[in-house]
């Protein structure tokens, strides 16, 4: 599975690159302000907490433990989840709340850094990690990337193809909720600083 600097590098070359490219594009042109690094800072911040959000399992068993501790679980609860993940959308949407002071832009970020956990997910998934995507309802873990654990003569060809169309969607779902949440905010390929709406 990937080191928390890779999963950070992935966060910032695949999901953030927009804002990047927009914010960079808007400071050439002077066009930023020194509030607007706030906004820039905080959700770069939050997407690469979330980004490691689902090995926090691995703080969690070194303090209880003491010792280098499955870093996929906590007790039985499984941290490498849909439904672990969702917890980070309630832990965006909070710190959006008070960066925005708006629903809508607050539950923005929390799709953000939703999919921010899940992209983790993903890439733990595509290293041949142990997911165990859909707990409660089922609790084995399995694979959305069998072309690099099993070929379709292994695993039949109609579960294999679906599964590779199953994975591949994912990717794409997790990258369009990055890219349209940051568009949301303002960080697209042209950066709008935030303006609070008057009421």
């Amino acid at each position: 599975m990937p080191y928390p600097l890779g999963h950070l590098t992935f966060f910032v070359l695949l999901l953030f690159p927009v804002a990047l490219y927009g914010f960079a594009k808007a400071f050439r042109q002077g066009k930023v302000q020194r509030s607007d690094w706030w906004y820039f800072l905080a959700l770069l911040a939050i997407g690469s907490f979330f980004s490691l959000f689902p090995d926090i399992s691995a703080v969690i068993n070194l303090i209880l433990y003491g010792a280098r501790g499955d870093h996929c679980t906590i007790g039985s609860f499984p941290t490498h989840s849909l439904l672990f993940s969702s917890i980070a959308f309630v832990g965006g949407v909070i710190p959006g709340m008070m960066m925005y002071r708006q629903r809508n832009k607050a539950l923005a970020v929390g799709v953000f850094a939703a999919a921010a956990s899940l992209f983790h997910l993903i890439l733990d998934d595509i290293d041949d990690g142990i997911i165990t995507y859909l707990y409660p309802l089922y609790s084995e873990p399995f694979s959305l990337f069998p072309l690099l654990s099993g070929g379709p003569s292994e695993m039949g060809i109609l579960y294999y193809g679906f599964m590779v169309i199953v994975g591949a969607f994912s990717i794409v779902l997790v990258l369009l909720m990055a890219f349209l949440s940051l568009r949301y905010l303002g960080f697209g390929f042209r950066y709008d600083p935030f303006r609070r709406e008057i009421r």
